[in-house]
């Protein structure tokens, strides 16, 4: 089984995520998202050591999240990393949780649904987000 990893972007790796940014589709003012204050955090995944994407969240509330972006290296997409990665991020932040869904794409469609459905999460689908508990 892979060894997955979290990293929390901070000054140090905040190069690293900026690339990573820029490979992927979101739009370019999620490069505004500021990494390092109190209500916005982003994570750089590793499996075995090797990095595989990021996640970026901002907590709105006390126990109120959103998936602000969620990005997998193309060549390392459809392993099972990204719904992994949820999962273990789910585990850690308990509460309320909120999907944008800029850039709704079929795939990022399903893949939100299969990750929902797959854990027992009663999604409540808007037109751009989906709401949901852990």
């Amino acid at each position: 089984m892979a060894e997955l990893e979290l990293i929390r972007v901070d000054k140090y790796s905040e190069q690293t995520m900026a690339h990573l940014l820029e490979q992927s589709d979101y739009p370019r003012q999620l490069g505004l998202f500021e990494l390092c204050c109190a209500t916005n955090m982003a994570y750089l995944l590793y499996v075995d050591g090797k990095l595989v994407g990021f996640i970026a969240i901002c907590i709105s509330r006390r126990r109120e999240f959103e998936v602000c972006a969620l990005y997998i290296i193309p060549s390392e997409r459809r392993k099972g990393y990204a719904s992994q990665f949820m999962a273990h991020i789910w585990s850690i932040y308990k509460g309320c949780w909120k999907v944008k869904k800029e850039g709704d794409t079929p795939s990022s469609r399903a893949f939100w649904h299969a990750v929902l459905n797959t854990k027992g999460k009663s999604a409540k689908q808007s037109q751009n987000t989906f709401d949901f508990a852990v």
